[in-house]
């Protein structure tokens, strides 16, 4: 009797330092994610399913994809990074976009490529097919304040991106997007670049 109180109570205390410790690390936020739920605020990592063409041809609608909320815990995201963010316009709905320049950067685009502080960037995940349109060929440059982000979508002709919406809050960032968990055309497992 005495041992199946023991193992009653053990198992109690250990459930309550649990639950304890999830809510003191969900409240401290140690990611310094903009996530809001447990899994990404806590086991450092969110799911989610694409629901656009913005992002193809590196992701394609319906891609269930990996995201790592503790991706920015020591460093900042890096140009070029697969980023999902707060959408400026309505924080309730979850957005995903490639980040093109951060804080002091200068960006703009000519004749379809874009410069960063005067260099082009390497944009070999792109098709060519999916940049056509005027608003894709040209944009005047733009200095990146202090906490801010600016972000396009790989399918440059149906993207509703900072060209559009303008600059997002660092604060906003989610994490990295890393892996198809589950994709068409056998991209399971596939890193996302």
């Amino acid at each position: 009797m005495r041992i199946k109180r023991y193992y009653f109570w053990s198992t109690f205390i250990l459930l309550l330092a649990v639950a304890v410790f999830s809510i003191v690390t969900f409240q401290l936020n140690p990611y310094n994610t903009a996530s809001d739920t447990f899994r990404g605020r806590v086991l450092g990592f969110e799911l989610f399913r694409i629901p656009s063409h913005s992002m193809q041809p590196t992701l394609l609608p319906g891609d269930y994809i990996f995201v790592s909320t503790r991706a920015y815990k020591n460093e900042m995201p890096q140009i070029n990074d697969v980023i999902t963010f707060l959408y400026p316009k309505d924080r309730n709905i979850n957005y995903i976009k490639r980040l093109i320049g951060r804080p002091g950067d200068r960006v703009n685009i000519e004749n379809f490529k874009v410069f960063v502080n005067g260099k082009a960037i390497k944009q070999a995940y792109l098709d060519q097919r999916l940049v056509k349109k005027p608003f894709s060929k040209y944009m005047s440059q733009i200095t990146i304040p202090e906490n801010k982000l600016f972000v396009m979508g790989d399918n440059r002709d149906n993207s509703n991106d900072g060209r559009f919406f303008g600059l997002i809050s660092s604060t906003d960032v989610i994490g990295k997007a890393t892996r198809v968990i589950f994709g068409k055309n056998h991209r399971m497992g596939t890193s996302i670049n």
